[in-house]
């Protein structure tokens, strides 16, 4: 027990919380959630923060502007220290936490096949249009129109089906999923054909 009086230095896993903008900015790669530091202190304190008794994360407070952006030695050990109370943090395994950030966008696109499939088909969607919400960059990427891939599982000649949305990761779409209607080109080539070889009456 009187080892536990005298000062020692360890390497703690320490957790962090972190405090942004996140109705305006989005991270781009998950932010994480601990820190591996040196810390130097009194046994006891040593051992509290070691089995996580009475410890509280750490706050941490970026400045989420887009792109690359490193969040310096002093602001993370500023929030390390004011957790750890009584424990001064020696090390970290680095200079400077690498964060990368992005701002959330919106855009209206309206639906369609793809080009190899519109070849062959035609389809009405609804709703038409589909707003997506997500990192600016991928927003800015999306095609336009989107393209609804017609289901394998869908071989009638004339139908209307239920298509889920499949947006990229951290894109979010307004609807889950589309109603749409789509046939065949060949049948409506068929069709006209048809009409055309009519006799006139």
């Amino acid at each position: 027990m009187n080892a536990l009086n005298k000062t020692y230095t360890t390497r703690l896993n320490y957790p962090l919380t972190w405090r942004y903008d996140s109705v305006r900015y989005v991270p781009m790669r998950p932010l994480p959630n601990a820190l591996p530091v040196t810390v130097t202190g009194q046994g006891w304190r040593l051992l509290r923060a070691n089995l996580g008794w009475g410890t509280r994360p750490a706050v941490l407070r970026p400045v989420p502007l887009p792109g690359t952006r490193y969040l310096p030695a002093d602001a993370w050990r500023i929030g390390l220290q004011s957790a750890l109370e009584g424990v001064q943090v020696t090390e970290w395994a680095g200079d400077t936490l690498r964060l990368t950030f992005d701002r959330y966008a919106s855009r209206q696109l309206r639906l369609a096949l793809p080009r190899d499939s519109a070849r062959l088909y035609t389809a009405r969607f609804s709703p038409a249009v589909v707003t997506f919400r997500g990192p600016a960059s991928l927003i800015a990427a999306l095609p336009d129109p989107y393209p609804v891939m017609v289901p394998h599982a869908a071989d009638k000649r004339d139908e209307e089906v239920e298509v889920a949305l499949e947006p990229p990761t951290r894109v979010r779409a307004s609807v889950p999923s589309v109603r749409m209607h789509w046939k065949p080109r060949f049948e409506q080539s068929r069709n006209s054909l048809r009409r055309t070889s009519q006799p006139n009456q």
